[in-house]
């Protein structure tokens, strides 16, 4: 094959895992269909590659995408599960310059599970890509080298313990009086809620509607002085989008480098349901009222609206920049990653998040 001449091997800078030995699964990051997917487990012992279909929907392809399936997965036990269809995805590894992409077919499924997907034998094989469970890397032939593939086990661990930890196990075995064997096993799974719950803390007693959270875990005197540090410092939190006054120009000004010799593009109007077209008026109107954006009359530039549904069950307003983003070179200084910068934060004692209103202002 055209990858297969390519060496791989591994060494010790490949170890990067906070302990070892371990029995963690490999849990990583990858682009299916453009979308930057997270949570997908990597299983040699998969013979097929799954996408479930919480995160399917999220990505609103049409049910016409989806080719049929004849023959149910078998999974362990002898368990059978239905497919709701076949989808013939782009996978991709990798950065620009060293980029490689495959057509993986997915068999989407309805179940409850901790990850997003599965890359089974058919993606491995597809991708060539040689794995190391002990140091949870993966290694994949590209263009320019092999690409590494590596994920902490903080992620891996999170992953699973958000699935199970709400559950117990119950055994009861009962026997009939003059049987000698008891009866068969009954297992009986409990979901348990979390009983951690955040703490508000009301910043002003003048306006008792803004409150922030605070864990439960801290200390008092940890307590104690991280509510004073918020009050002493509450002027610099928004509580509506009226109060983003923005950055001076005169500090840093953002331009789109727009590619002079592209043509602009104007994407025709898609249509949307009552909810989500409620929810996009809805989205404009508070945005037109903190005069966070503007009308124009001319633009030259057209991009449709994406509405996305939040966990919460409310409406997160997207922009479709596909056509604009492929006008504008490359952004030689892109944003971290920001999963990257907390598994880096997982040594430190203390750590504070802190929500800057909707995060991208």
């Amino acid at each position: 094959m055209r990858w297969s001449h390519i060496p791989i091997t591994f060494n010790q800078s490949d170890l990067c895992l906070r302990d070892y030995t371990h029995n963690d699964a490999m849990v990583i990051s990858c682009k299916i269909a453009g979308f930057v997917i997270h949570d997908v487990l990597v299983d040699n012992g998969s013979s097929a590659d799954i996408l479930f279909n919480k995160a399917y929907k999220q990505m609103q392809f049409p049910d016409t995408v989806l080719d049929e399936a004849r023959n149910p997965l078998c999974g362990f036990g002898g368990k059978r599960v239905d497919i709701l269809g076949k989808a013939k995805l782009l996978v991709s590894f990798g950065y620009v310059g060293n980029l490689r992409t495959e057509r993986i077919t997915f068999d989407v499924v309805e179940l409850e599970y901790p990850y997003n997907a599965i890359l089974g034998r058919g993606t491995l094989n597809t991708l060539e890509a040689a794995t190391h469970s002990a140091y949870l890397c993966m290694k994949i032939p590209g263009p320019r080298g092999v690409l590494s593939v590596f994920e902490s086990q903080n992620n891996a661990r999170r992953v699973e313990n958000n699935f199970f930890q709400g559950y117990q196990t119950v055994t009861k075995i009962e026997a009939d009086e003059g049987h000698a064997e008891p009866e068969k096993e009954k297992i009986v799974a409990e979901k348990a809620g979390s009983t951690e719950q955040p703490k508000q803390v009301v910043l002003d007693e003048d306006f008792p509607d803004q409150k922030v959270l605070i864990g439960t875990q801290l200390e008092e005197t940890e307590q104690t002085n991280l509510v004073d540090f918020l009050k002493k410092n509450h002027d610099v939190f928004t509580w509506s989008a009226k109060d983003l006054c923005g950055v001076s120009r005169s500090i840093i000004e953002h331009a789109l480098n727009v590619d002079p010799t592209m043509k602009p593009k104007k994407q025709k109007q898609r249509k949307m349901s009552k909810d989500r077209a409620e929810g996009a008026k809805a989205e404009v109107n508070r945005l037109l009222e903190a005069s966070v954006i503007r009308p124009i009359k001319y633009p030259e530039w057209l991009a449709n609206v994406v509405l996305v549904r939040k966990h919460s069950g409310k409406w997160r307003m997207c922009i479709d920049f596909t056509d604009l983003n492929k006008a504008c070179p490359k952004d030689e200084f892109p944003l971290p990653r920001i999963d990257s910068l907390v598994d880096a934060a997982a040594s430190s004692e203390m750590m504070s998040l802190l929500d800057c209103y909707s995060g991208y202002h």
